[in-house]
């Protein structure tokens, strides 16, 4: 047992994510303070303006994400080292407009479902059928109720 801890305590490759994991550490405080900053900067335009400012908003989800990296890095729950070590995170991910999507993607898309042929589970295991493919075609909601208010 002590010899395991010996061993461990002489890997280089420990001290080196101690010392990565300080410098991020002193990173999430800055962080944290431009965060608070971001906020506050928000709070200010929206109450000025209306209405929120997308590029705070932007700075905003990208610093967030750069916290859960380091955070995941600090809980060792990732090995991969977050900025300035990796590349900084992509604050484009999930921020498009989901209304302007509704409207541009088609009404009636088709939409794969794979269907067993059994009925119930454990027929599926007795039988080891394979799944068939069917196309189904999803509605819009606006169609739908359309349809329904013209049969009524």
């Amino acid at each position: 047992m002590s010899d395991d801890i010996v061993e461990n305590l002489s890997r280089p490759e420990q001290w080196l994510r101690v010392l990565f994991m300080a410098v991020l550490v002193v990173g999430l405080y800055v962080v944290g303070l431009m965060l608070t900053l971001v906020t506050v900067g928000q709070v200010l335009f929206s109450l000025v303006t209306g209405s929120d400012n997308d590029n705070l908003r932007a700075l905003g989800k990208s610093l967030s994400l750069y916290v859960k990296q380091i955070l995941d890095f600090l809980t060792y729950n990732s090995e991969v080292k977050p900025f300035p070590f990796s590349p900084y995170p992509d604050s484009n991910v999930g921020t498009s407009d989901p209304e302007a999507e509704t409207e541009a993607s088609d009404d009636d898309a088709d939409v794969e479902v794979w269907v067993s042929e059994s009925a119930s589970v454990e027929a599926d295991l007795e039988s080891a059928s394979a799944p068939r493919r069917r196309s189904v075609r999803k509605k819009s909601v606006a169609a739908e109720s359309a349809a329904d208010t013209d049969e009524t």
